[in-house]
């Protein structure tokens, strides 16, 4: 797939809202897993908005190793390539947005949580669905494959929830008992499959 940046704008210096329009081209092409190639032909420069809106949220939906698998860049200004690798740099005024975002009656830690079990559990259930199903706790087949769609609008607001999104896997008894006597990690590993006590 070939997606050439002046066809989505006629500005000459692409802005953040144009970096979040090819953001939705793109993830439908990534999650189809099409390679893709972005073309910057004619584009001498960009806003560092307009790359942040752009790979940031990438980054956080599909991960980095994906993305340099499967997203080329082609035809930068040196301008241009500049303006993105500052966008990975100096990220917290990105981060602090994200998080006014979030709804201010959540509890940021909850938030957190939320947001950082929703993307591991979706990154293994796309990957590995016995790792999911072991490291994450997610047995259901139908979970794993809705937890695969989720975009990340989805997963911050889902995270935005205000509740806790997963349970713990092991049981009272093994909680009380862990005081008690020392368990080997066999023991543990079948607490949390819920085998234990």
């Amino acid at each position: 797939m070939f997606i050439v940046v002046k066809t989505i704008t006629n500005s000459k210096i692409p802005q953040p809202c144009h970096g979040k329009k090819l953001t939705k081209l793109v993830r439908e092409c990534l999650a189809e897993n099409l390679p893709l190639s972005i073309d910057f032909e004619g584009i001498n420069t960009i806003t560092p908005g307009f790359s942040r809106e752009l790979f940031l949220p990438l980054v956080l939906e599909f991960g980095a190793d994906f993305l340099k698998s499967q997203l080329h860049l082609v035809n930068l200004s040196p301008d241009v390539r500049e303006h993105i690798n500052d966008s990975f740099i100096n990220l917290d005024d990105y981060f602090d947005q994200l998080s006014k975002q979030s709804n201010k009656f959540c509890d940021e830690e909850i938030y957190q949580l939320n947001l950082f079990w929703l993307v591991k559990a979706r990154e293994m259930a796309r990957d590995n669905a016995i790792n999911a199903q072991l490291m994450m706790g997610i047995a259901e087949e139908e979970m794993r494959l809705a937890l695969s769609k989720l975009t990340i609008e989805d997963i911050h607001r889902i995270a935005r929830c205000g509740w806790l999104c997963f349970s713990p896997r092991f049981s009272s008894d093994f909680l009380l008992d862990i005081a008690n006597r020392q368990f080997n990690v066999g023991e543990i590993l079948l607490a949390f499959s819920g085998s234990l006590c």
